[in-house]
């Protein structure tokens, strides 16, 4: 099977971690696997960075300082307080990251390929990181089922002293807010030293379903569409680099390429993590703000999903983490997302050492292409449906003078 001998082979690269030569060389493989199937291709080189912990923790420094700070200038807590969650605020939407070029210091890969039909007034843009993450403690599978929990008290303990430094500006304290704080503190030193040690000691894992599976399944849909003919369509398909350390690729991808693309008319299918378990079609994402998903798109996907053969993808909301599908979404384009998750609505060997080769389940990968192809022609029909209505509306213009002289 094409998508199982796709997965084995960037496998080969034992792990592909951001930044990384292993990554380069993916980039290269797969740079190579496009041309073969006919697509003009280009690699995009960006500056970016090697570990997810080093920014994270450094924002978080902030708010360490706020609570130090509380007992010695309230002011001074509130400004730092306010200036670490605005940071805090962009780095979770992807939004407003002005710190990132302190940390990024090596190069990362995008590789782009599209089909030749610029002239197309529909552009279809399927998306897959190919780097691979490092595990740690946080994804350890005796934690990573409170992943979202520990994120929502983290943010709770950065409101709460947010609130606690300004009463204390206007002189409302008491020796409960004070032992608040202390404890807020202490919570907020202990993320720092998970996030540093998880820097230090994170063990590149080999990444076979996050995300060779999406990547595989992104290039199969390549040589599958080649073979029909939607000629209202521009395909464009981009295996990002560097997603694993705050979805840096995507981000310089639409930096890149934004002015090619006019929003109403793009359409982001991003894969992520499809190598086992129960596969989803998303209607949004995110950590803080939920960017929701196209309605076009969910609305292509429910019609998809009556197949009789498709009906068991189901939709879903994901908040547990972000993808590179919150890039697009955050920035106004019409994006979904496909994921798959275990009963427990985890993401299976999620950055840990068993998301390997033996623990695919090459049936979700088969299921995610055959459920995009059939969503494809679905969207098709609507498109041509849309340019028929566009011509229909410019006839009509063209003739309403000619019925106005019939009037007079």
């Amino acid at each position: 099977m094409r998508i199982q001998k796709l997965i084995e082979e960037l496998c080969i690269f034992k792990n592909r971690v951001s930044s990384s030569e292993n990554e380069y060389r993916a980039a290269r493989h797969i740079y190579q696997l496009m041309r073969s199937i006919g697509l003009v291709v280009n690699i995009d080189v960006f500056k970016s960075q090697q570990r997810y912990a080093w920014e994270l923790s450094f924002i978080t420094t902030f708010f360490l300082t706020q609570a130090i700070l509380y007992f010695i200038h309230p002011l001074a807590s509130i400004i730092v307080g306010l200036t670490g969650f605005v940071l805090f605020w962009g780095h979770f939407t992807t939004r407003f990251k002005p710190l990132s070029s302190l940390f990024r210091f090596s190069k990362s890969h995008n590789v782009v390929g599209r089909s030749q039909n610029s002239d197309a007034p529909f552009k279809i843009i399927f998306t897959a990181h190919y780097d691979t993450a490092r595990s740690g403690p946080l994804w350890n599978p005796k934690n990573v089922g409170k992943f979202r929990f520990n994120f929502l008290l983290g943010l709770f303990v950065i409101l709460a002293l947010q609130l606690l430094s300004v009463l204390s500006y206007f002189e409302i304290s008491n020796i409960i807010t004070t032992i608040l704080v202390a404890l807020f503190g202490v919570h907020i030193l202990g993320q720092i030293i998970v996030l540093i040690y998880s820097g230090i000691t994170g063990e590149p894992v080999q990444g076979a379903s996050d995300n060779a599976s999406g990547a595989a399944v992104m290039l199969d849909l390549a040589t599958r569409i080649k073979k029909k003919s939607f000629p209202e369509i521009e395909f464009w398909f981009v295996a990002t680099g560097s997603e694993e350390v705050g979805a840096i690729g995507m981000a310089d991808f639409l930096k890149t390429y934004s002015d090619e693309f006019e929003k109403e008319n793009t359409f982001f299918i991003n894969f992520d993590n499809i190598g086992s378990g129960n596969l989803h079609y998303y209607l949004g994402e995110g950590m803080l703000n939920f960017y929701k998903f196209s309605p076009k798109l969910i609305y292509a996907a429910q019609r998809t999903s009556e197949n009789e053969k498709l009906k068991q993808v189901t939709p879903a909301k994901y908040k547990l983490a972000y993808t590179d599908a919150i890039v697009p979404a955050s920035r106004g384009y019409e994006t979904i997302l496909f994921l798959a998750t275990d009963d427990n609505d985890q993401i299976p060997n999620w950055h840990w050492h068993t998301d390997t080769i033996e623990n695919i389940n090459y049936k979700i990968p088969k299921l995610t292409s055959d459920f995009c192809l059939e969503m494809i022609q679905t969207l098709h029909k609507d498109f041509k449906q849309i340019i028929q209505e566009d011509i229909e509306k410019r006839k009509q213009f063209r003739a309403e003078p000619e019925e106005w002289e019939d009037e007079e």
